[in-house]
């Protein structure tokens, strides 16, 4: 028995459960870097590697986790069942969807007799569920339906797409709950029509807009008071927002001793000398609807398949079109 989890901390609490069988952590955040399509399982992890490096550590070693990681799922398809352990947020659905992705060829040509896969996609967070939750859940686990499975292939295709149009028209029927609002979520990870900001980048803007905050407590602010289902960790929540700091018009800034290196460890001090995160005049007229924050500073991003990519307007040159998301409409538009 193989189960598959969403990190080290769910991890523990499994193994502290004493279910049988290996535990395999599924670690990446899907949700920010190049997932672009029409790459095979080796060059995509190759591709999540060097991304991932940027502030997760050495690429090498990266893709070689990344390696054993699919390793020991593909052997796991032999032996008698694959348990997923997920949660409702988007990091979390985001690996149910690369899973089933990467399983459904390897299950069709096996030869032999195949695991059944069964699944517990929690409404809740698993780090945070007492034992007698979590057992109730293993014991009621459920195989997963052809029309999850067909569902779920085809979100990872949509997601992978190199335009999001597919997402928005996104409506499997096999498709559950937090799977539909967990891609809902993804969506508003795009520059907005009414300011250029990603919902995240707004949501921190507007937790600092009344006084500086320490970054440990921005990110809480702009994360856990805010979101439906959290599912930015803090390392993924500084490399979003990291650009509306070095920006070339800054809409936000470090106040206090800032570190020298964007990945310091004293970024995260909770003493009264920490640095703090400020609005910019710049950051405020964003935050209002008077500026743009594309438009000023131009963009460089890939979500899933998309690549966000823009020159600031100031160059003097007609600014290149990118994918934004309207929310009042529920649709994308080019601008």
């Amino acid at each position: 028995m193989l189960h598959v989890t969403n990190g080290s901390v769910a991890l523990s609490r499994l193994h502290d459960l004493g279910v049988p069988g290996r535990i395999v952590p599924w670690d990446d955040v899907l949700h920010e870097g190049p997932v672009p399509a029409g790459l095979v399982d080796e060059a995509l992890r190759r591709v999540r590697a060097e991304f991932l490096a940027v502030d997760w550590g050495d690429a090498a070693q990266i893709e070689r986790s990344l390696a054993a990681r699919d390793a020991a799922l593909a052997e796991a398809v032999s032996g008698d069942e694959i348990v997923l352990w997920f949660e409702h947020d988007l990091y979390d659905q985001l690996h149910v969807l690369q899973v089933l992705s990467q399983l459904a060829p390897i299950r069709v040509a096996a030869t032999g007799a195949i695991a059944r896969v069964t699944a517990i996609l929690a409404d809740d967070y698993l780090a945070a569920q007492p034992d007698e939750q979590l057992a109730a859940w293993f014991a009621a686990r459920e195989p997963l339906g052809p029309g999850r499975w067909a569902a779920a292939t085809h979100a990872w295709d949509c997601f992978r797409a190199p335009e999001p149009t597919g997402l928005v028209s996104f409506d499997h029927p096999g498709a559950w709950p937090s799977l539909r609002s967990s891609l809902r979520r993804h969506l508003e990870q795009f520059p907005s029509i009414r300011d250029g900001l990603s919902r995240t980048e707004r949501q921190t803007l507007a937790a600092v807009a009344g006084s500086p905050l320490p970054v440990r407590d921005a990110f809480r602010a702009a994360n856990h008071a805010v979101e439906e289902a959290v599912f930015m960790g803090d390392a993924g929540w500084w490399s979003h927002i990291r650009p509306l700091v070095i920006a070339a018009d800054p809409l936000m800034r470090a106040e206090g001793a800032a570190p020298g290196r964007w990945h310091d460890a004293d970024w995260w001090r909770d003493d009264p000398s920490a640095p703090r995160l400020a609005l910019t005049d710049a950051g405020r007229r964003v935050l209002a609807g008077e500026l743009d924050h594309v438009l000023l500073n131009g963009i460089d991003r890939w979500l899933g398949g998309v690549h966000l990519v823009a020159s600031p307007a100031s160059r003097g040159l007609k600014p290149d079109p990118v994918w934004r998301w309207n929310d009042a409409r529920d649709t994308f538009e080019q601008r």
